[in-house]
C-alpha cells in the first residue's frame, strides 16, 4: 500500500536571547482539550474532531479546486548552515503533495545573515510567493501586517484549515489577530519554556555540590568559587555577548518592546533597567566577572551553543528544554549534566508567535497554500519528512515504522547533520516523531507545560512601534553596543556603567517609548475590559 494512501494515526504524539535560538533547541500532540475548542472565532461549529477535519480538508473533497497543478513557494530562514539533500527531501515530500493537492512545494531557504533584508526586498518588489516564516522577532508579523504583505486567513482557515483549527492552542489566536483578522498561524511551541541552571555532572559529584538548592544566580557563588580555585582548565560560568548567564532572567516581567516590559505582579509598564532585581542580577554578573568566574573574552563570544558544547564550563543555561534529570541538556551539550529549575515565564503574545506561518498577499494560490499547511498539520509523515529528511539518508528508524505514524528514529546530528527544519517552524511540533532530538516524553512535558502555563496579563496586546520607530532605532543601536558588556559583566565600574547606560537610553527616547507603550496598553485594556 502506498504510504500516502495510509490513514494517518490520530494519536498525537522546547530561552535565550532570541526566539530563533530557542526554536533551534525545540523539538515537537494534540489533546482532547485542544481538539474541543480551537476555533479562533469561538464558533463551536468550526471546531471538528481531527478525524473529521482531515476528511474535510482532503483534496478528494476539494473537488475541482485542486484540478489545476500549481507550484507553491515557501520562504524561511535556513535553520542550520550545512543543509544538504534539499532536492531529495522535497522530492519525497512532493510525492505526497502532488497526490493529495496536485501541487509542488519549493522551499526557499535563506541564510540567517540575509534573512531580514531579503524578505524586505521581496516585499518591496511585490514578488509573488505563497508562504513565509514570520514571528514577533524576525520578519515581524506586525511589520508585515502594516505594509500589507500578508493575507487575512479567517476564511481560508474555516474552509481549508480544519486540521490546523483542531490543533492550535485556542489562546494563541489572540497573538496573531490584528484589527479582528487572523494574519498568521501560530505554531505549537513551548509557550512558557522553563529556565534552568545546568551543571556539569562530574563537577557536581566531585565537589558534592547541592545543586538543587540553587534558587537564584547569587546561590551559584560557592560552586563557582570551588571550580575557580581547583579546576584551572575550566571556566566556572558560561555567558556570551548574546547569551545571558544562568539565572539572570526575570520571569515576572513580559517584554513589550526592547527595554520595556510589563510587570505581571504590579500590572504596570516599566523600563526593565529600572527594576531593582534586574540591576542586582547584572551587578552579580559583574562581580562574578571580576572574580574570574566568567571568561575574560566573553563579550566577544557569540556562539553560546558552541561554547556550551566545548565542555569547559561548569554552569550553563538550560538547553531550551528543561528536564529534571538533565537528559535534554545532556543530549544537546554532549556530556552528562544535571539541572535545577530556575523558573517559568508567563505565556505572552511574543512566546506564542516565536514561530508562525503566513500566506503572502502576493500569493497566486492562497487556497492551495492553506491546503498545504493543513496537510502538514494533519499528515505526520509529511511533517516529519520536511523536518527530518529522508529515511536512510537523514535518519534511521530504531523501532516501529514511518507508516504507523509513531516510530522512534535517530536523526543525524552535529557535523553529519545534512537536513533539519525545526518542526515548530513548520507548525505542529507535538507531531514530531520520538527521536534523539526530542523524546515523546519530553514533547509531552512541553505540551503539558503549555496547558498549565500562566498567561500574561497582556496576552493579546500587540505593541505598534510605528509612532516611536525613530526612538526605537536609536535605543536599539545603544542596546546592541551595550548588551555584550551587560550580559558578561565586562565593565570596570558597574554602578557608573549601569546608570550611564540608563541615561543614554533615556536621552535616546526610552521615556517616549515607555509613554507610547503605556498609552497603547491603556487603550487595549479599555477595549478588552
Amino acid at each position: 500500500m502506498s504510504r500516502v494512501k495510509t490513514k494517518t494515526s490520530k494519536k498525537w504524539l522546547l530561552s535565550g536571547t532570541s526566539a530563533m535560538l530557542a526554536a533551534m533547541f525545540i523539538v515537537s500532540g494534540c489533546n482532547s482539550k485542544e481538539n474541543a475548542a480551537s476555533s479562533p472565532s469561538g464558533n463551536p461549529e468550526s471546531s471538528q474532531p481531527a478525524s473529521q477535519a482531515s476528511q474535510t480538508a482532503s483534496p478528494e473533497d476539494s473537488g475541482s479546486e485542486t484540478k489545476d497543478f500549481v507550484k507553491l513557494s515557501w520562504y524561511m530562514p535556513k535553520p542550520i548552515d550545512n543543509m544538504k539533500d534539499q532536492d531529495a527531501v522535497l522530492a519525497e515530500a512532493n510525492k505526497i503533495i502532488k497526490e493529495k493537492l496536485n501541487a509542488e512545494l519549493q522551499l526557499n531557504l535563506i541564510d540567517n545573515a540575509g534573512w531580514e533584508d531579503k524578505m524586505k526586498l521581496i516585499s518591496a518588489a511585490g514578488e509573488p510567493y505563497d508562504l513565509v516564516f514570520s514571528t514577533f522577532a524576525t520578519n515581524r508579523i506586525s511589520d508585515n501586517v502594516q505594509k500589507g504583505a500578508l493575507l487575512p486567513l479567517d476564511e481560508l482557515l474555516q474552509k481549508y484549515g480544519q486540521n490546523i483549527l483542531a490543533k492550535v492552542d485556542p489562546r494563541a489566536w489572540k497573538a496573531v489577530t490584528y484589527n479582528g483578522k487572523i494574519m498568521a498561524i501560530p505554531a505549537q511551541t513551548p509557550y512558557s519554556p522553563a529556565g534552568a541552571h545546568v551543571f556539569k555532572k562530574d563537577m557536581v559529584e566531585k565537589y558534592q555540590f547541592d545543586y538543587k538548592s540553587v534558587k537564584s544566580i547569587q546561590d551559584l557563588e560557592p560552586f563557582l568559587a570551588e571550580i575557580k580555585k581547583n579546576e584551572p582548565d575550566m571556566i566556572p560560568l558560561l555567558a556570551t555577548a548574546n547569551g545571558t548567564a544562568s539565572g539572570v532572567t526575570l520571569y515576572d516581567y513580559t517584554t513589550v518592546s526592547p527595554g520595556i516590559s510589563y510587570s505581571e505582579q504590579d500590572g504596570k509598564i516599566v523600563k526593565i533597567l529600572g527594576v531593582a532585581q534586574n540591576k542586582a542580577n547584572y551587578q552579580t554578573i559583574n562581580d562574578f566577572y571580576k572574580k574570574g568566574y566568567i571568561a575574560k573574552d566573553a563579550a566577544i563570544k557569540t556562539d553560546y551553543l558552541a561554547e556550551a558544547k566545548s565542555g569547559k564550563y561548569a554552569v550553563m543555561r538550560d538547553s531550551g528544554g528543561y528536564t529534571e534529570d538533565g537528559s535534554k541538556s545532556t543530549a544537546t551539550y554532549g556530556f552528562p549534566t544535571v539541572e535545577t529549575l530556575s523558573g517559568y515565564p508567563t505565556i505572552s503574545t511574543n512566546s506564542m508567535t516565536s514561530a508562525a506561518s503566513a500566506i503572502s498577499a502576493t500569493s497566486k494560490n492562497p487556497e492551495r497554500a492553506m491546503m498545504l499547511l493543513n496537510e502538514i498539520w494533519g499528515d505526520k509523515y509529511l511533517l516529519n519528512t520536511l523536518a527530518y529528511g529522508v529515511e536512510g539518508k537523514n535518519y534511521t528508524v530504531k523501532s516501529g515504522t514511518v507508516k504507523d505514524g509513531n516510530p522512534t528514529i535517530e536523526a543525524k546530528s552535529g557535523s553529519e547533520q545534512t537536513w533539519a527544519i525545526w518542526h515548530n517552524w513548520l507548525g505542529p511540533l507535538w507531531d514530531q516523531w520520538d527521536s534523539n532530538w526530542n523524546s515523546t516524553a519530553a514533547l509531552e512535558a512541553m505540551r503539558k507545560n503549555n496547558e498549565n502555563g500562566k498567561a500574561s496579563g497582556i496576552l493579546g496586546f500587540i505593541f505598534n512601534p510605528e509612532p516611536v520607530k525613530n526612538e526605537i532605532a536609536q535605543v536599539s543601536a545603544i542596546q546592541k553596543e551595550a548588551n555584550p558588556i551587560l550580559t558578561t559583566g565586562s565593565m570596570p565600574d558597574f554602578e557608573k556603567y549601569y546608570t550611564g547606560l540608563q541615561k543614554r537610553l533615556d536621552d535616546a527616547g526610552m521615556d517616549k517609548i515607555l509613554a507610547e507603550a503605556q498609552k497603547q496598553f491603556d487603550a487595549w485594556k479599555t477595549a478588552n475590559s
